[in-house]
């Protein structure tokens, strides 16, 4: 696969390094919210740098975005043992799963930490800041991708038991990291 935008692969490569990190057992299910150009990122490489992944739900509130990304993305995933799906509320999408990965902070804004399971953590790399809501209610927020940050993430996740980790990337940071 020839990825056209260096920054946004470069960014969802290192994002989902950083969240597979902070899973406690592995990461099995993921929600996706947003259809969007990061969102063909994320899929793209899920298989390889998260191998324990066995499903993925996508949801985008512009069913024709989700319907298209699963006519592009459901069969090459399928080869990797990656099972997608379409859900039609951001509710159903991530209940349950171990990683949320959100494609930027429109599709964060209907998301409620009480739809999480306990242990998940949630992905943002973006401009704009994820709504208050979802941040008040982690139990860890990792606002950088070095690696003494993400240790101690780590660690606090596996000490305390969080409930819910918050991985906000600001957009630009990846390209800083060279």
């Amino acid at each position: 696969m020839v990825h056209g935008d260096v920054p946004r692969h470069r960014a969802a490569r290192l994002g989902l390094t950083v969240a597979g990190a902070l899973v406690n057992r592995g990461v099995l299910t993921v929600g996706l919210l947003g259809a969007d150009a990061l969102a063909d990122e994320y899929l793209a490489l899920l298989p390889d740098l998260l191998p324990t992944v066995s499903q993925v739900a996508l949801f985008d509130p512009d069913d024709r975005a989700a319907d298209d990304l699963w006519d592009r993305l459901v069969e090459p995933l399928r080869r990797r043992g990656v099972q997608l799906c379409v859900g039609r509320h951001a509710r159903d999408v991530v209940r349950g799963t171990d990683l949320v990965l959100l494609a930027d902070a429109v599709h964060a804004a209907p998301l409620r930490a009480g739809w999480l399971a306990a242990g998940a953590v949630v992905l943002h790399l973006g401009e704009r800041r994820l709504p208050t809501p979802l941040l008040s209610a982690a139990d860890v927020v990792l606002t950088a991708a070095e690696p003494r940050a993400v240790l101690l993430a780590a660690l606090a996740s596996r000490l305390d038991r969080t409930r819910l980790i918050v991985v906000d990337l600001p957009a630009g940071h990846w390209e800083q990291e060279r």
